[in-house]
């Protein structure tokens, strides 16, 4: 069988040459091809006039990208790339939305109110409420970056920046909406709230506007996690992000990164991946927790649950389930999956969307309840306690234990008998090797390539080799042996780029490299609802299935 390769859409690609220009591959042989230009100067139509004489045509103005498409005879797009009137041209693909079936008018639960309580109810997390909210226990989230919002004020202990762009806040829309998920209070509107409304969050973020990042620059995100875990009370770490790499992850880097925030106490939650022929990395960790999505079809009864058809699966994962589909959280108005998905707005400050990165953040809130109502609990025995309390109605390949169980999970874990303890409760991971890390991190970046000016000639080239995201050698069995203490990570490369903004904030010493996606990463086809068909609106569209998302409504 040959490999699956996502198709581009014009939005994806748009963002990607609105950031630099890429080195695409060769666009198929046609009779004519679809093409995106950016123009070094629109205003000139000097690279329009240029596709007319090559036999093409333009196809309409694109404004905000700086050029337009057009459709152009396939053996003359060489000779468009080459003029010097274009800073770059990228293929074209058509997206083919559909509607779906409306929710059934005699239920009244597939939107509005009803729905959101539906999927709280589905886990059970209705009755969980009370004594246990996450309260006190910090989350780390490694995303885009958050949109500060009233529903979370105070809880939002720091914003860390690893990018160039330094500010902490989301510009692409995906950190947002997870934020809101693990640990929105619904101050703004009602049942809105996250999966633990008053656990805090510190934001950790790893990329920009378009998605831009690197499998180190994630890593990096984790040391800073591991490093810091004490000042901020930080016992869970959420990344729905993942890469397509099958290097083994008892060899690979980033396999390795997880298992060390694992074994320094932090409950590391992974999405799946939006791909249904196998798990993204590093969510083949046997470490970690590892989360589908399931599509609990606007009820809180378990016969109607499905597992949703873009969950990612492979042989002993994911570990559980968790609600995926059309979820509201906040919003980051002005971002970019904001502003090309007007439809999935909800007023002015929420957001629908669907995904494995969804049904992360929501296990990561249940985590949050977890540790609050046991703080001796260790990853192992909450990772343990989550299988063992899951729904079975789902369990089986691509759902493991089934649909968790949130407030099974707390009564298990929780105070017995008047003690909080750890003694009794079942633990996972027994006998399971670790990761030596001794791997390639060219290996653990997958067919998915970011580029960088790594030289300062102004001209990005790809991330290749054993190289990291600052242009440094990457020293494998040096990073295996860091401490990744806060004082190491002060002395470390990462501390120039990192800017904390929040509690004990320091300025940042100098800016980050500019470092962008190969135009297949994130896009709003991550985003899904009830108005589009996932199947067909679906990250295999845009490539954002590397963030375990698969689309916006």
């Amino acid at each position: 069988m040959e490999p699956h390769v996502p198709a581009r859409s014009a939005l994806a690609i748009a963002l990607a040459a609105a950031l630099s220009p890429l080195v695409l591959p060769s666009v198929a042989s046609a009779a004519s091809t679809r093409v995106l230009v950016r123009e070094r100067a629109p205003a000139t139509a000097t690279a329009e006039r240029l596709v007319s004489r090559l036999g093409g045509h333009v196809t309409r103005r694109l404004p905000l990208l700086g050029g337009f498409s057009a459709t152009l005879p396939a053996g003359r797009v060489a000779a468009l790339r080459q003029s010097p009137a274009v800073r770059s041209v990228t293929a074209d693909a058509v997206l083919r939305p559909q509607t779906v079936a409306a929710c059934d008018p005699t239920t009244a639960v597939c939107s509005g109110d009803g729905f959101e309580r539906a999927w709280q109810s589905a886990i059970r997390l209705d009755l969980a409420g009370g004594r246990f909210d996450g309260a006190g226990v910090g989350v780390a989230l490694l995303d885009t970056g958050v949109t500060p919002s009233p529903d979370l004020g105070g809880r939002l202990l720091a914003r860390v920046d690893l990018t160039s762009e330094g500010d902490g806040l989301d510009h692409y829309g995906h950190g947002t909406h997870m934020e809101g998920l693990i640990a929105g209070d619904a101050t703004q509107l009602a049942h809105t709230e996250g999966s633990a409304p008053e656990a805090r969050l510190v934001s950790i973020k790893v990329a920009g506007w378009d998605g831009a990042t690197d499998v180190s620059s994630v890593i990096a995100g984790l040391q800073w996690a591991v490093a810091n875990r004490d000042r901020y009370g930080l016992r869970v770490v959420n990344l729905s992000y993942g890469t397509d790499a099958v290097q083994p992850a008892d060899r690979d880097p980033l396999d390795y990164a997880v298992e060390r925030a694992w074994q320094a106490g932090l409950a590391v939650v992974v999405s799946a991946g939006n791909d249904p022929t196998t798990i993204s990395k590093p969510g083949d960790d046997p470490f970690v927790i590892t989360v589908g999505a399931a599509d609990v079809h606007g009820t809180a009864v378990a016969s109607d649950d499905t597992l949703a058809p873009f969950s990612g699966r492979a042989d002993g994962k994911p570990d559980v389930l968790a609600p995926g589909i059309s979820l509201r959280s906040l919003r980051a108005p002005g971002s970019t999956v904001d502003a090309l998905n007007p439809s999935a707005r909800v007023g002015d400050v929420y957001f629908k969307g669907s995904g494995t990165s969804q049904a992360a953040a929501i296990v990561s809130g249940v985590l949050a309840r977890m540790f609050q109502a046991n703080p001796a609990l260790t990853p192992d025995q909450a990772k343990a306690a989550l299988v063992a309390t899951a729904n079975p109605t789902l369990a089986g390949p691509g759902a493991g234990a089934g649909l968790i169980d949130a407030n099974a999970a707390l009564v298990l874990v929780g105070p017995r008998r008047g003690a909080v303890g750890s003694d009794g409760l079942p633990r996972a991971n027994a006998g399971t090797a670790a990761s030596s890390g001794l791997g390639t991190i060219d290996g653990s970046r997958g067919s998915e390539r970011g580029v960088a000016d790594l030289n300062g000639d102004g001209i990005p080239e790809p991330l290749t080799g054993e190289v990291d995201a600052l242009g440094r050698p990457w020293d494998a069995a040096a990073y295996a042996a860091d401490p990744w203490t806060a004082a190491s990570f002060v002395t470390s490369p990462w501390a120039a780029i990192a800017n904390v903004i929040g509690i004990g904030a320091a300025p940042r010493l100098a800016p980050g490299p500019r470092v962008a996606w190969e135009a297949r990463h994130w896009g709003a086809a991550d985003w899904v609802a009830a108005g589009w068909d996932p199947e067909t609106w679906a990250a295999r569209h845009w490539g954002a299935r590397h963030w375990g998302s698969v689309g916006w409504q």
